[in-house]
């Protein structure tokens, strides 16, 4: 619905751009990250605002240690499970054709 917005999916993508640059064997493509976005954002209780008031008062309420907690434990999670099983070949893997495996993305990550 137009005007709605599911403000955790800030603050969990806030937390997965910030833990994965001190994750090197972990894939930080594009597709992985909206995995591990979607694993989160399905497990965490959803925060919607549809005013400027209502994300205010979100703002607020994540400041509280144990809802940085809970999305921190959730990213965490989610990291570890779409990292070690990612919906792509492993990067830098040979593929079929011969050369190096690359994401869906085409990209690969440093």
């Amino acid at each position: 619905m137009e005007g709605l917005k599911n403000l955790m999916e800030d603050n969990v993508e806030q937390t997965i751009n910030k833990l994965l640059p001190s994750m090197p064997n972990i894939c930080s493509c594009n597709d992985c990250k909206l995995d591990m976005a979607t694993y989160a954002l399905n497990r965490l209780k959803p925060k919607y605002a549809r005013t400027s008031r209502g994300v205010i008062m979100h703002r607020f309420d994540t400041l509280s240690t144990q809802v940085d907690a809970e999305i921190l434990a959730v990213v965490v999670s989610a990291i570890e499970i779409i990292g070690s099983h990612p919906h792509h070949p492993p990067l830098n893997a040979p593929s079929a054709q011969g050369g190096v495996q690359t994401p869906p993305g085409g990209t690969v990550p440093k």
